[in-house]
């Protein structure tokens, strides 16, 4: 070394590369940037071919099953407030509290939280819900929605007047319409919301339903007879170019009806009838002696109630398992305001609401009572573990 400073010489070393790595991370290199290009490329061609297609309604779309894989159920549910008039509906969806009236439906999940709000504006909403779905449809109007438990996944309007409709497991769909040509027609939809079949109805249509599986459309009718009506249900299978079966009953009027996977159950004026899919009756309950003014089925239990009295100070209560078993036959004498049907028959039958309490059927016979500190009670909805109590202002558990 010299007078002058040292120099560094570091930079002067050449690095030592290996000639495999170097290789390797050049073909990773062009690889993304093909990819790149590929996506870019797509992305453009999806645009110019396809634009029209893509919507926010099918983007929507996409993420339609995202719920059943991303919102696992919580243990316990936290009280929740929400805001809406006296009139509102409630259901148990996905094990949340779903709610509507004739501006919006909101639905809480078992957390309490709101996860969706959204606008409808329908006169007279009504709705049918599934293990994924939620069908949301305006009476007499022509809108309905479709919602899983994070979003609104399809808004349409109906060509005509909208009377009834249901919705299975896998998104499949009836919609009963008026229509210009018949009375009614049963639009049925698959599980990509596109129409399959129109099923036209010259009898006044009250009902219809699919079964869970979208493989089995049911059809109630009222057939004018003399000064009565008679029932007429026709069974369909989806895709099928003939009916499975047309039944026919006098005098009896179709109030409501519940699908099962093996089959359906059918509340009437005079009784409530289980069938199977091939159309025949497998039990039966009658309703002899009382005049019916409340019903709740789910997939589990049938609840009825009707008065024995002239003064409604007298109910019969019966509840059926799904099968048409009776659990509970037996008048109560206490006025009331509207029955729910248990979904879990070890801790309950059914529950029946009063003026301003709740009455819980044991299984054993032994009725408990309940009585809200404040708010009227507005609907009871049952849950497997549990039941909500749904009262002005907010909704808490009672288990």
């Amino acid at each position: 070394m010299n007078g002058k400073n040292g120099v560094p010489v570091a930079h002067r070393i050449e690095p030592r590369v290996n000639r495999y790595y170097l290789k390797v991370s050049r073909l990773y290199m062009a690889a993304g940037i093909t990819l790149m290009l590929i996506l870019i490329l797509y992305a453009v061609s999806v645009m110019m071919f396809f634009g029209e297609y893509v919507t926010y309604d099918n983007l929507k779309y996409l993420v339609r099953d995202w719920s059943a894989m991303t919102m696992p159920g919580s243990e316990s549910f936290t009280d929740i407030v929400y805001s809406t008039s006296e009139d509102a509906e409630f259901t148990l969806f996905r094990n949340g509290l779903a709610l509507y009236d004739h501006e919006i439906y909101s639905y809480y999940d078992e957390s309490g939280i709101c996860l969706v709000e959204d606008e409808t504006g329908y006169g007279d909403p009504a709705s049918a819900v599934s293990e994924k779905y939620l069908l949301l449809y305006d009476i007499g109007g022509t809108g309905y929605t479709v919602y899983n438990q994070l979003t609104r996944i399809i808004s349409r309007d109906a060509d005509r007047a909208i009377i009834t409709g249901d919705i299975a497991d896998d998104g499949s769909m009836v919609i009963v319409t008026r229509s210009r040509e018949t009375r009614f027609v049963a639009e049925v939809y698959n599980a990509a919301f596109a129409k399959t079949m129109n099923i036209y109805k010259e009898n006044y249509v009250l009902d219809a339903g699919i079964s869970p599986d979208g493989k089995n459309v049911v059809i109630c009718s009222a057939v004018p007879s003399d000064t009565d009506f008679n029932l007429e249900v026709e069974i369909v299978r989806t895709g099928a170019s003939e009916k499975t079966a047309l039944l026919n009953y006098e005098h009896t009027m179709p109030l409501d009806m519940v699908m099962t996977q093996d089959g359906f159950v059918l509340l009437c004026d005079n009784g409530i009838y289980f069938f199977d899919y091939d159309g025949h009756i497998t039990s039966s309950v009658n309703f002899g002696g009382m005049s019916l003014v409340y019903a709740d089925m789910n997939g589990t239990t049938v609840a009825a109630a009707g008065r024995t009295n002239a003064l409604g100070s007298e109910n019969r209560i019966i509840v059926c398992d799904i099968r048409g078993n009776v659990l509970y036959d037996s008048v109560l004498r206490e006025r009331i305001t509207g029955i729910t049907a248990s979904r879990n028959q070890e801790k309950a039958l059914a529950y029946v609401m009063g003026a301003n309490s709740v009455l819980k059927l044991m299984p054993d016979g032994e009725i408990e009572v309940h009585k809200p500190e404040s708010g009227e009670i507005l609907d009871v909805v049952s849950r497997k573990r549990d039941v909500l109590i749904c009262r002005t202002g907010g909704a808490y558990v009672w288990n």
